[in-house]
């Protein structure tokens, strides 16, 4: 997915307004149990997850299952990233702040655990970075936090030159930077939101996703826009009749055209 990332985390800026809470840092310690019903469960998440078409009950079905096999052991890296990604997704695809907050905080538990064990692992940073995004969306008392949490996750991986993905860190920091403030009030630089879109672009250019992004900052109305360049990108990658979604995600597309055709509305 993006899923994350995701992302796709992407918060809408009130920044300006908001108070600052700290991203949590809480751990989860899984409470014992039996060996054989952790495998079990543990599969059934990971076949929930992968089923396709993906939509939101599989997906939600996966995350109750994936948080009853960690209830049992909370230990193995690959689970606990595997989990923080089915909340990622979850936290970017439904609908409603009140039912994605809840979510989205258990994915960050899951990431810190994972990050517990692992603070090098790339996905574990990433799904951290990208649900730090996502609660800040819906929560805006974690906003200037948030920002600054998805930076330095995101600028960690790039210097580790981690490419998750289709170029996920590259595609989540250019957001952010897209839709954050400027200094001194946040991180927002529309320079270097095209500077990362590119090199996302340039890494996994048949990549939807990366063009919608790239598509956003060249609508924006500022200086460094090109919305010519933007309706090319969009009928090319996402509205055009030879379009397509990536296998396996064609509920991600439907939702990436969506806005895609937003983005255009907006500027007629």
């Amino acid at each position: 997915m993006n899923l994350v990332a995701l992302g796709k985390f992407l918060f809408v800026v009130a920044l300006l307004a908001a108070a600052c809470g700290a991203i949590p840092s809480d751990t989860l310690r899984g409470g014992g149990g039996d060996g054989q019903e952790y495998v079990a469960m543990l599969a059934d998440a990971r076949a929930r997850f992968d089923a396709t078409p993906r939509n939101e009950e599989s997906v939600r079905s996966a995350a109750a299952a994936f948080a009853r096999a960690l209830a049992i052991r909370a230990d193995e890296y690959d689970a606990l990233c595997d989990a923080a990604r089915a909340c990622a997704w979850l936290g970017e695809y439904m609908p409603g702040r009140e039912q994605r907050r809840p979510i989205i905080r258990e994915g960050i538990l899951y990431a810190n655990t994972a990050l517990a064990l692992q603070p090098r692992g790339v996905e574990a940073r990433f799904y951290h970075g990208v649900l730090a995004g996502l609660l800040g969306d819906v929560d805006h008392d974690y906003g200037l936090d948030a920002a600054r949490t998805v930076e330095s996750d995101m600028k960690a991986l790039i210097a580790q030159e981690a490419d998750i993905a289709r170029a996920g860190p590259w595609r989540v920091l250019g957001t952010l930077y897209v839709r954050a403030p400027g200094p001194p009030t946040s991180v927002g630089s529309l320079r270097n939101a095209r500077k990362m879109l590119t090199a996302a672009i340039e890494k996994a250019p048949a990549w939807p996703e990366n063009h919608l992004y790239m598509a956003e900052l060249e609508t924006g109305g500022d200086q460094l826009g090109n919305e010519h360049s933007a309706r090319q990108r969009l009928e090319k990658h996402l509205l055009g009749p030879d379009a397509r979604a990536p296998a396996g995600y064609e509920f991600e597309f439907a939702a990436w055209q969506e806005k895609a055709r937003d983005l255009l509305a907006k500027r007629k």
